[in-house]
């Protein structure tokens, strides 16, 4: 990128305090290049932990308001899963407005985003963006050749943690789902487990195998083509169904992999009566109103066992974290650790049988944020 580009890119603060989705954010970011139409935000939810980490998203939104509120939204869900996830990382998430007709971000777009993060994190490290949608180890890499504030990118070494997390979020997913088929179910193993599969992409279509392999009878929706044809070439049996048809596939575990808010009122019932107990998937932001949580509350009284997304989902995330660091002895530690922690947040709510899984969840997160923002509040007045 010309040195004059560098010149025109601008990072301004934006008042979020009377956004529906505000959730006591620390500060959001918006940053631009006029010459190149470039538009993107950044939110950083809470640092009380540590620096926020979470991913670059590049997606066609309608506006800037809906790419707004998916970063409000998705910087405060990180916030929860760094915490659950025993990482000092706050939470924090990017999203960059994609350009008509790119399905990913140029070089340009990159280094225009790579710089805003230099700016943002000038003063002080707020911020560090991972992979996410759209974003691939290439994008990583590049944006690194700019900026330090990077976490995910590219290593020669095997031995070390680099590269895609997507693989090790379907690890996690999958260990989840088999704890929760166990308590809800009552079964040591997934054979003959309907699973429900609402995308098939990257994380998904690794859950998938996994499943399969295990023995489970899968059908799947995805709006993309390729993703089954990888699978059938994998020799992975699995049914194809309509985008909205999967609300209706009678399963045993309804695993969303894909977009947030699809588990709406009316998904919900649809997915009850279609027999599904278990609600465990890789997507972030699940529920409609994740704020309120008040579709964690219907499954409750519906009797549908949720798996709250940023804790059955937390691999990634924990492995992006511990870049450089022994790449064998992370995963065994994912593979163990997450859904550890799920059997911790069931063990919480077997006391409380009144209460739902995502506040259960949200108190289990809350608690280590909470604690750190008291121990700061203790230094500054010592101070």
């Amino acid at each position: 990128m010309a040195k004059d580009f560098k010149e025109n890119i601008r990072v301004s603060e934006v008042p979020v305090e009377n956004h529906p989705q505000f959730m006591d954010h620390e500060n959001v970011y918006k940053i631009t290049e006029p010459d190149n139409n470039f538009i993107g935000f950044v939110g950083i939810h809470n640092t009380a932990l540590g620096p926020g980490l979470g991913g670059i998203r590049y997606k066609a939104y309608k506006n800037e308001a809906e790419a707004l509120t998916d970063v409000l939204r998705l910087s405060e869900a990180m916030t929860w899963k760094n915490a659950a996830g025993g990482l000092d990382h706050g939470g924090g998430k990017s999203v960059i407005m994609a350009y008509k007709g790119q399905d990913r971000p140029s070089d340009v777009a990159l280094e225009i985003m790579a710089e805003g993060f230099n700016i943002i994190n000038k003063n002080n490290v707020v911020y560090y963006g991972a992979e996410d949608m759209n974003i691939s180890e290439y994008a990583l890499d590049k944006m690194l050749e700019t900026t330090p504030y990077i976490k995910g990118a590219t290593s020669e070494d095997a031995n070390v943690v680099s590269g895609n997390p997507s693989p090790l979020t379907a690890v996690g997913v999958f260990g989840c789902m088999k704890v929760a088929v166990k308590n809800k179910l009552g079964k040591d193993s997934l054979q003959g487990i309907r699973v429900s599969l609402q995308g098939i992409g990257a994380v998904g279509g690794t859950l998938a195998k996994l499943l399969h392999e295990e023995g489970a009878i899968l059908h799947a929706t995805d709006t993309s083509a390729a993703a089954f044809e990888k699978l059938k070439a994998e020799n992975v049996e699995i049914q194809k169904v309509g985008l909205d048809e999967i609300y209706d596939v009678e399963a045993d575990v309804f695993a969303p992999n894909a977009i947030g808010g699809t588990l709406t009122d009316e998904n919900i019932k649809r997915l009850k009566s279609a027999g599904v107990q278990i609600v465990c998937g890789a997507a972030n932001n699940q529920q409609a109103d994740q704020i309120g949580g008040s579709q964690s509350k219907l499954m409750h009284r519906l009797g549908i066992l949720y798996c709250p997304d940023y804790i059955v989902n937390a691999a990634g995330v924990i492995w992006v974290a511990k870049v450089g660091e022994n790449a064998e002895q992370v995963t065994q530690e994912l593979r163990e650790g997450v859904p550890k922690r799920f059997e911790e947040v069931l063990k919480l709510a077997e006391a409380h049988p009144e209460r739902d899984l995502a506040s259960i969840a949200s108190e289990y997160a809350r608690k280590r944020v909470e604690d750190a923002q008291s121990r700061q509040e203790q230094h500054s007045q010592t101070a």
